[in-house]
């Protein structure tokens, strides 16, 4: 065994010279359309800050090990993880051994012996993953046929070409061992299983040298001009295959921001440069939100996860990206084509002084919004962020859905009536609560809370919110919440009148311009009283003044009441002694959960109540369906499909708990009116989660 090897070539007259000739010029194809591919990208607009190079380096290392070669994020679905685990190692192990004999066979002379037969045999017994991920994938794609998976003929193709290259490279193998090539021994077959089987089956039928020698000699240029072959087909459709290179380099080229936050852009800028606001042509949207849709595997994870699909909406994630790609593939070389025109033409004379240059024309290309995706489509998103953590490859529709909304409401004025109707009242009054009779501080009579005003001495400014200040159901958490951290010792204040939404509808219904104006004053606000932490009741607010508010100058400290009671018990500061005997559910808030993280304060929270059986829905933290809210739909009537809240509200039942927690003031109000719906009202309520805190204080 110690001298076992194999001799690179064997019965390949010349075949070195043929093998690197056509190796190099695949390689060169493969090069110029990746170069073709990054031009057709680069017609979207730049928005990705890139950072340091060493941290992306480092953080898509990482991410290539747990997510990659692992499959995390693949593995959250086991049978589709299996399959796709099964491809890439299969095919990894073949490329690595190619890569291998030609290290060996030119540089370093490591594979003889031991280590030639492990490699053999680990090659061998690993590549066969690919054959079985094939065969999966086909059961999957053509008997099971999952609604998710729209096959295609691209499809078929792409697990055929990996069956027939690995099949005749086993056979080129075993059509190798039937011969004995000059010095190899017998036992050496067998660290190489497959092959020695298909060497048993040549032997087996009685073939003799006259016809293995050139069969192995046609089988493997047929194996190598197939592979050849699949790799000139990517660079020519950019189908199926193309995934391989476009989602690393879409997950290696991401914004490192947190999941919550939206793209901004200075608006009076794009209008001087007579640049769309949001996007309805294909070069409006970014470069990245481009290679995202180039990146998408069409797996269909997305459209499993997203609550408007899933109620029947119009809405499919999928689609969204998949149609992006199509606007890309479709209209972008015309695009591109102009963009190089104007490039190449001389620049126009400088303006006389004292005046301006004249506004360069927009380049044009079909529109999508009403074209390719409907308004419909648009206004069903929730910006729940269930796709975005569904996605093996870190691709988000939000922003793209964001982009479009932005357009209809900046550019078109076209929104939904009853968005609109909210729009105006926070533009005119400063919150969304049209008709109340409330003002900011209304419900702070006898509770003792100061006004910054006079009174900036606090631990926490506490972000009350529109509707905890102004709606007769919330205003109870924001009282209860005051009386939770008087009794805990925890001093708050408010800015009361001097408090205006913090945007999140406004932003995510699209009218940026009205966003980034209430955003500026209240961060002016905030940092004129030297704010330093804050505490919200609302998850919405949470991650606005978190994550969004840094846009503009805001660098605060902000947590949730759940997190704050959450230290407070674990401090000793809040007891909680009193039993409330109560079978709990516990619904995650997208905007608290998916967007930033926050599953297990809440539950550690009612977990100390004592006397409370907490009981699980089926889906839950990363995977929590969404109640309908997000997204401005708080404010917009749900006419198509099933109501998403009624969804959920079922699935809270379906536990046999008699209560729903919350930590939301819209899921608590989506929750009451499910439940009124449904009829429970008499046996199921809804709650936040500080309203059971001070319910088990009272109890002590």
């Amino acid at each position: 065994m110690a001298n076992a090897s194999r001799e690179l070539f064997w019965n390949i007259p010349l075949g070195a010279w043929f093998v690197y000739i056509l190796a190099i010029a695949t390689t060169f194809i493969f090069l110029f359309a990746l170069y073709k591919r990054y031009r057709l990208l680069a017609i979207g607009k730049q928005d990705v800050k890139m950072g340091s190079w060493w941290y992306r380096i480092g953080n898509f290392i990482v991410v290539g090990i747990v997510d990659g070669f692992l499959h995390k994020r693949i593995f959250r679905e086991t049978y589709p993880g299996l399959i796709h685990f099964f491809l890439f190692w299969g095919t990894l192990v073949f490329m690595a051994a190619a890569a291998l004999d030609f290290l060996s066979h030119y540089f370093f002379h490591f594979l003889y012996g031991w280590v030639y037969l492990g490699v053999g045999l680990w090659v061998d017994g690993v590549g066969a993953l690919a054959i079985i991920g094939v065969a999966m994938a086909a059961y999957r794609r053509y008997i099971q046929k999952p609604k998710r998976l729209d096959n295609k003929p691209q499809d078929a193709i792409a697990l055929i070409a990996i069956a027939v290259i690995v099949l005749t490279g086993y056979l080129v193998e075993g059509l190798r061992l039937a011969d004995h090539e000059p010095g190899a021994q017998p036992e050496w077959a067998l660290f190489s299983p497959v092959g020695w089987v298909i060497m048993q089956g040549i032997r087996a039928i009685g073939l003799t040298d006259a016809f293995i020698l050139p069969a192995h000699f046609f089988m493997y240029w047929f194996h190598i001009l197939l592979a050849i072959a699949a790799v000139i087909y990517v660079c020519l459709t950019y189908t199926r295959f193309a995934h391989i290179i476009l989602s690393p380099v879409n997950v290696f080229l991401r914004p490192f921001k947190p999941r919550g936050q939206l793209d901004t852009f200075d608006i009076e800028k794009a209008i001087e440069k007579g640049e769309a606001l949001g996007a309805n042509q294909v070069h409006h949207f970014s470069w990245k939100h481009l290679l995202d849709a180039d990146g998408c595997t069409r797996c269909g994870r997305c459209q499993d996860q997203c609550p408007a699909f899933f109620t029947d909406k119009p809405l499919n994630p999928k689609k969204i990206v998949q149609d992006l790609k199509t606007e890309l593939v479709t209209n972008g070389p015309a695009v591109r084509a102009e963009m190089d025109k104007r490039a190449k033409a001389p620049k126009p004379a400088a303006p006389a002084e004292g005046t301006e240059a004249p506004t360069p024309e927009p380049i044009t290309a079909p529109t999508i919004i009403g074209n390719r995706i409907t308004e419909d489509e648009i206004w069903s998103c929730t910006t729940c962020a269930a796709c975005v953590e569904a996605c093996p490859v870190f691709i988000d529709p939000i922003g793209k859905i964001i982009e479009m909304r932005r357009n209809l409401v900046l550019e078109q004025t076209k929104m939904p009536e009853t968005a609109q109707t909210i729009l105006k009242c926070v533009e005119d009054r400063g919150h969304t609560c049209r008709g109340t009779l409330f003002t900011r501080t209304d419900w702070t009579g006898g509770l003792g809370i100061p006004q910054l005003s006079e009174d900036k001495n606090v631990e926490y400014v506490y972000w009350v919110g529109c509707t905890a200040a102004l709606e007769d159901r919330n205003i109870k958490v924001a009282k209860a919440f005051a009386s939770v951290m008087k009794s805990a010792g925890v001093k708050i204040g408010i800015l009361g009148s001097e408090e205006s939404c913090c945007g999140d509808p406004v932003r995510r219904m699209g009218n940026e311009y009205l966003y980034q104006m209430l955003a500026m004053k209240n961060v002016e606000v905030l940092k004129q009283y030297e704010t330093k932490k804050i505490v919200t009741t609302c998850p919405h607010c949470f991650n606005t003044l978190k994550n969004e508010y840094t846009q503009f100058g805001g660098q605060f400290e902000v947590i949730s009441h759940t997190e704050l009671m959450s230290e407070l018990v674990g401090q000793g500061r809040l007891k909680l002694s009193g039993a409330l005997d109560k079978r709990l559910t516990y619904h995650d808030s997208c905007y608290l959960g998916r967007h930033n993280g926050v599953y297990l304060p809440p539950r550690e929270v009612l977990k100390n109540i004592p006397s409370v059986d907490l009981r699980e829905m089926k889906r839950k933290q990363q995977r929590a369906f969404c109640c309908g809210a997000g997204g401005g739909r708080f404010w917009m009537e749900e006419r198509i499909g099933k109501r998403m809240s009624e969804e959920r509200t079922e699935e809270a039942l379906a536990t046999g708990a008699d209560m729903v927690a919350t930590a939301c003031p819209y899921c608590l109000q989506m929750f009451e009116d499910a439940i009124k719906a449904k009829g429970k009202e008499e046996t199921f309520k809804a709650r936040d989660i500080v309203e059971l805190v001070a319910e088990s204080m009272e109890k002590r």
